[in-house]
């Protein structure tokens, strides 16, 4: 079984998390991850927010937004599994 393009680009954003200690901007996730559409990105991160996977913090900064990406717990089991179907 194939896995669709947008789980890859879900399975590739909580590898990227799980291997930073600290939480990443959602540019800085972008450009770490590469060729990924921002907008996809966003949908990708919501969908992950709502099953509890990573968390989304909102700071504002000189009066703009900017959102703030970690992985929980939960999110790092799920990745472990992840990785052992994958292989």
């Amino acid at each position: 079984m194939e896995l669709l393009k947008s789980d890859k680009i879900k399975i590739d954003i909580l590898k990227v998390l799980s291997k930073n200690e600290d939480e990443l901007s959602m540019n800085l996730l972008r450009k770490k991850i590469g060729l990924v559409n921002y907008n996809s990105l966003v949908r990708n991160c919501e969908f992950l927010y709502l099953i509890e996977f990573i968390n989304i913090d909102v700071k504002t900064i000189e009066g703009r937004k900017y959102y703030f990406i970690s992985i929980t717990d939960s999110g790092i089991e799920h990745l472990k599994l992840i990785n052992r179907v994958q292989e």
